[in-house]
């Protein structure tokens, strides 16, 4: 009985305990570094949740691998929402990209919440490529093949399905990150770029990159003179990524609804709406479950295209 007893009362501390969730600092990790979209996304909602949940949410941008090592650093961290992952397409498609990974992105990781869709643009650097729109940018490629270079920050599949679908070739400048490769791209390192919007926005208005397309089916309201893809003479490339936040895979129900919450609630806000359009993205709520479909869909989506593209998996 009295063991019994002692069981029970340990049962309803730990339930407390973690009814009272969070009574310290979260560690928000970026697996990329600073000033890509992924991280601009996951500073907004940092701030925001930290009101939201009365405690600090502190973002900590570990970079390398595609993403890789951040992704495993939560999917190893205790279970106890503490340790949240902010993350891109790069969940989605690290696990069809490489062979060897140290985690199991499916096993190991719980989507939390979806919160923003955006798509890709095609930018150049105008001092490199003189081009004014897609279709003089893929003839100049074409007719110099392997003279041009391109910036792929952090997942590089969007980049190597473009070439491959296009029958393009240009040397690969892998970089850390979106940030990365876009500073490459406006040193002129690299002549071109196909990522997400954010990072880019303010660089292409004031002249110093150029947008030539959205990977889109329809024009971004925040960049209504740039051209979709379709429109612009490529009707099956369309490519789109999304925003979301992960724990690692048995952290209790309880928190991942708690957070879940926290964050429908944050991205149905006009202040957030505003922001996230101001960088081509579109806020969405989900519910975990939801959020878990769509994970497993898009890593079987990226699989396909691996296969049909013919991309070799990296080690």
């Amino acid at each position: 009985m009295i063991a019994l007893c002692l069981g029970m009362m340990l049962a309803l501390v730990s339930g407390f305990a973690r009814a009272e969730y969070p009574d310290h600092a979260i560690k928000g990790v970026v697996p990329f570094p600073p000033g890509g979209g992924t991280d601009v996304f996951a500073r907004i909602i940092a701030d925001q949740l930290s009101k939201a949940l009365g405690q600090p949410v502190v973002v900590e941008n570990r970079a390398g691998a595609d993403g890789n090592i951040g992704m495993e650093s939560v999917a190893k961290s205790p279970p106890d929402g503490y340790a949240i992952l902010f993350n891109s397409s790069a969940a989605t498609v690290n696990p069809a990209m490489y062979r060897n990974l140290r985690f199991d992105p499916v096993k190991d990781l719980r989507p939390v919440a979806v919160l923003c869709e955006y798509f890709n643009l095609i930018v150049v650097n105008p001092e490199k490529m003189p081009v004014k729109n897609l279709q003089e940018f893929v003839d100049l490629l074409r007719k110099n093949p392997g003279k041009y270079n391109v910036a792929a920050g952090g997942t590089r599949l969007v980049v190597d399905y473009f070439l491959l679908q296009n029958k393009l070739d240009a040397a690969v400048i892998p970089y850390k990150g979106a940030g990365d490769a876009i500073s490459g791209l406006l040193r002129g390192d690299a002549d071109f770029i196909i990522v997400n919007a954010p990072g880019l926005t303010q660089h292409i208005a004031s002249g110093k990159l150029r947008a030539l397309a959205v990977t889109a089916p329809v024009r971004q309201a925040d960049m209504p003179d740039v051209p979709t893809t379709p429109e612009a003479g490529m009707p099956d490339f369309i490519y789109s990524s999304y925003f979301g936040v992960y724990v690692r895979a048995d952290t209790p129900p309880d928190i991942v609804k708690k957070l879940n919450t926290a964050l429908n609630g944050i991205t149905a806000t006009p202040e957030v709406i505003a922001m996230f359009q101001k960088q081509s993205a579109v806020a969405v709520q989900t519910s975990p479950e939801e959020a878990s479909s769509r994970y497993l869909r898009d890593i079987a989506r990226i699989k396909d295209i691996v296969v049909r593209a013919k991309i070799p998996p990296a080690d």
